[in-house]
């Protein structure tokens, strides 16, 4: 599952665990923005493995954390010797959010995971959903052959136009114009971030921190599209974009900028229409 900054990713990852627990499977959540070392890499997934995978009281046994992959599914593997069998024998899913974190830490954290799901027993693992953001999308179309399992890549995008506009309605509650509503979603686009903070109390420009994450992960070739779009808001026929060269921007960078949550796209009377997502993101930049 792959998206830009606050459109919604970790909040989704969490609704998942949710979902799979009380469907009766074994989600193991891991958050690794904030990880420093590969050793707290290895930590955590023990840490996590016991907790959610085994019993939410349960300490590791080990006075020592596991420093590499080897000593983690040693440990591992004592424990689940000891654990009740309908434990031991239901398989882990793995979450591991801000998967772009693996990227940058020394010794090929994203390999040795990918190894502990294939040959780890006990415990078996049965999946591994990556969530990460555009480092990270672009990494796993490049390398998707290094996860060696078939790849379903999610890309998230803002909220679709008529669910933001009922959940602005409920929002605003009875007794609100209709223009009320058309306005908020003109002005943030469906993006999560920016509905959530036009329904709080404060003053400051929302869109500042987060145009300034989504500028700087953007390309020359993404910058060159948006500026070929309205930065008012207003809709362009997706036919009519043409660039410098005349030549239409290819399909692949109009899909990550909607992953990233920079631009929307629909259809209009079965014509296909883009625009900027939000109009406060192209003045905050």
């Amino acid at each position: 599952m792959v998206g830009g900054p606050l459109i919604g990713k970790s909040t989704l990852t969490r609704n998942l665990a949710d979902q799979l627990r009380a469907d009766g499977a074994r989600p193991i959540l891991v958050g690794l923005r904030d990880l420093a070392s590969p050793e707290q890499l290895w930590a955590s997934l023990m840490e996590a493995i016991l907790h959610q995978g085994i019993d939410p009281g349960l300490k590791n046994p080990y006075r020592k954390n596991p420093a590499g992959l080897p000593e983690l599914m040693t440990q591992l593997h004592h424990v689940y010797e000891k654990a009740p069998s309908d434990v031991a024998s239901r398989p882990l899913i793995f979450l591991l959010d801000d998967a772009d974190r693996l990227l940058t830490l020394p010794g090929g954290g994203v390999d040795q995971i990918v190894n502990m799901a294939l040959e780890s027993v006990a415990p078996s693992i049965h999946a591994i959903c990556w969530i990460g953001g555009a480092e990270w999308e672009r990494w796993v179309r490049e390398h998707a052959v290094d996860l060696k399992s078939p790849v379903r890549l999610y890309p998230l995008s803002v909220i679709p136009i008529r669910e933001a506009k009922k959940i602005i309605k409920e929002q605003l509650g009875a007794g609100h114009p209709s223009e009320e509503t058309e306005r908020i979603w003109s002005e943030t686009g469906g993006h999560p971030y920016l509905l959530e903070k036009a329904f709080t109390a404060e003053k400051a420009n929302p869109a500042g921190a987060l145009s300034e994450r989504l500028f700087s992960q953007l390309q020359s070739q993404e910058k060159a599209i948006l500026g070929h779009l309205d930065p008012s808001g207003n809709w362009t026929i997706l036919s009519d974009l043409k660039m410098e060269d005349g030549r239409h921007p290819q399909k692949e960078l109009l899909d990550r900028l909607c992953m990233l949550g920079l631009v929307v796209r629909t259809l209009m009377e079965g014509t296909a229409a883009i625009r900027i997502t939000s109009p406060l993101l192209m003045k905050a930049t």
